[in-house]
């Protein structure tokens, strides 16, 4: 009699702890686990001073609405996030262009064409990989607002990317 009462105790204990698991990371902005900044990534942004950093790293996850080539060798993701982590976005992030959707930036993916883009991505390969519109991805990099872009909220560089 006393192991189906002890069974059931440890089943609430395990369910209360993935909530309460569950519930900081929702109302944190994400997680903050296996964070790191490989291969000095954040060191080759391009004009970094207008990045406001929130959080130093966290992860999140959404689908990619549109995939766009920036000039300065970026590339952007209006990610339109999973509802764990819709809290992410901002006033900002509201209408054109990003339509709700949070931006996701991987630096230096093709060489610039902007000529004072160009030394941000001197001496650094990019290796995160690009998806295409309509893929799952999860995200890992700084939480920060973009203060020349209506201080939308991105995250940005992007640490690591995985599809699907």
């Amino acid at each position: 009699m006393k192991t189906p009462l002890l069974v059931a105790l440890i089943i609430v204990a395990l369910v209360g702890s993935l909530a309460g698991f569950y519930l900081y990371d929702r109302f944190n902005g994400g997680s903050t686990s296996s964070c790191s900044d490989p291969a000095s990534i954040s060191s080759h942004v391009y004009h970094p001073y207008r990045l406001q950093t929130v959080k130093s790293c966290i992860t999140a996850s959404g689908t990619v609405d549109r995939v766009i080539y920036e000039a300065d060798g970026d590339v952007h993701l209006r990610t339109n996030l999973d509802p764990a982590y819709s809290n992410l976005t901002n006033s900002g992030n509201e209408g054109y262009p990003n339509n709700g959707d949070l931006v996701v930036e991987i630096i230096c993916v093709n060489t610039p064409s902007q000529t004072d883009a160009i030394p941000a991505c001197q001496n650094y390969t990019n290796q995160i990989p690009v998806p295409s519109a309509g893929q799952h991805i999860t995200i890992t990099g700084p939480y920060v607002l973009d203060t020349d872009h209506y201080d939308w909220a991105e995250i940005h560089p992007v640490y690591s990317l995985v599809i699907g």
